[in-house]
């Protein structure tokens, strides 16, 4: 199982610890590219509020321990294209996360 489907299936799930799980706990993680975050919990809590229609991924590219990824989020608030840097540790947990997004809500 690859880490963007572990990423995803949680997600779904609304499973926040499983999500946590996912990250090293010296992670460094941007929300958005200028915007670094230190606590995760608080980020990834908004998911259980959210009414998820449509949650995809693709990648883009992979390379040893890099991906990035092309996230699309469909919820109650519109439609959200992200795409993320991911670095994994040899953990195969993320230490390095950024992301850049783009939200319409005209869906």
């Amino acid at each position: 199982m690859d880490w963007c489907f572990k990423l995803k299936e949680s997600w779904l799930k609304k499973d926040v610890k499983n999500i946590l799980e996912l990250f090293s706990e010296d992670v460094v993680y941007y929300e958005s590219p200028f915007c670094k975050i230190d606590n995760l919990l608080e980020v990834w809590e908004e998911i259980k509020s959210q009414e998820i229609k449509r949650l995809d991924y693709e990648i883009l590219c992979e390379n040893n321990n890099v991906i990035i990824a092309n996230f699309k989020l469909e919820d109650q608030l519109g439609y959200t294209d992200m795409i993320y840097e991911i670095r994994l540790n040899q953990d195969k947990k993320c230490n390095y996360f950024k992301q850049w997004y783009m939200v319409n809500n005209v869906c």
